[in-house]
């Protein structure tokens, strides 16, 4: 892996783990709070850009594991494996330092935002940006589970003596700000504590689609979809009760043939799974059937 000293890429974020003078951070130590810090960034990413792909990339380290250097970039969902190649972007600068942030420091109270963004370089409308970010995530519910995990781990070594995080602008950088190791321990008031969150989420959309394999029974049953343009098909089962009359009846005005164009209302549940929200097992449904449409008659 390269070192920081050799590269410096505009693009990166830091997870910073201070030391003191001569000593070095424990690795396994470092490395699980690496992950969990990761998790935290991608689920922030990925709430403020919810239709594409985030890809976290580990990109350098320093000796000692004091400096990890992570780049973060999207990509539009569903792209072929061409487009995928050409089409990674980093994140804006804005953007990453508000995440990196709002992963890492105790609170969003404004004073201490201004106090984190202060001598930093910034306008006052940039820094308004970042502490607008900064607020969403650490109301964002998918952030806190891995948040906690990465302060926990850090506790675990006591010659860790802060934490902070940005974009490194020199060789040798380090944070202006750091957490100190004696604010880590949620006793300390790092974390209130936030009960009764939300584990499942239902998201509704409207899909133009291509009917690929159908249930033709009146029942809620699985029927296969893809989308144009993107590869491959999925699953939901159907559940327009008006639909499924009509087609019991021969009310569907569509005849018999392959590649039956649909326009479809789905709703997708997904649970909060290890800091992630992920799709539950049969968790797509065909609540609505917009074309087609149904005879009345």
């Amino acid at each position: 892996m390269a070192t920081v000293t050799a590269t410096m890429e505009r693009d990166a974020l830091s997870f910073y783990v201070d030391v003191e003078d001569g000593e070095f951070a424990d690795l396994e130590v470092v490395s699980t709070a690496a992950i969990a810090w990761s998790q935290a960034v991608r689920a922030a990413a990925q709430s403020m850009f919810p239709d594409d792909d985030i890809r976290i990339t580990l990109i350098a380290a320093e000796r000692g594991s004091s400096n990890w250097l992570a780049k973060i970039e999207r990509s539009a969902a569903n792209q072929t494996l061409e487009r995928v190649k050409r089409g990674w972007k980093a994140l804006p600068l804005i953007v990453r330092v508000g995440i990196g942030l709002g992963v890492v420091i105790p609170t969003t109270a404004v004073p201490t935002v201004e106090y984190w963004l202060d001598n930093e370089g910034f306008s006052a409308r940039q820094k308004k940006e970042m502490a607008e970010i900064v607020g969403q995530v650490a109301a964002n519910p998918a952030v806190e589970a891995p948040k906690r995990q990465m302060y926990r781990s850090l506790q675990r070594d006591r010659k860790i003596t802060g934490l902070g995080s940005g974009v490194p602008t020199k060789q040798g950088w380090k944070p202006e700000k750091l957490v100190p190791a004696n604010q880590f321990a949620e006793a300390d008031g790092l974390f209130e504590p936030q009960l009764d969150l939300p584990q499942e989420k239902v998201i509704t959309s409207t899909l133009d689609v291509i009917l690929v394999a159908p249930t033709l029974e009146n029942a809620e049953r699985v029927w296969v979809f893809r989308q144009e343009g993107i590869p491959g098909t999925f699953r939901a089962i159907m559940k327009d009760h008006r639909f499924l009359a009509a087609l019991e009846r021969h009310g569907i005005k569509e005849q018999v043939r392959s590649r039956i164009p649909m326009r479809i209302r789905i709703e997708v549940r997904q649970r909060m799974t290890e800091g992630e929200w992920k799709v539950v097992r049969k968790g797509r449904s065909v609540v609505e059937v917009i074309s087609p449409q149904v005879d009345q008659s």
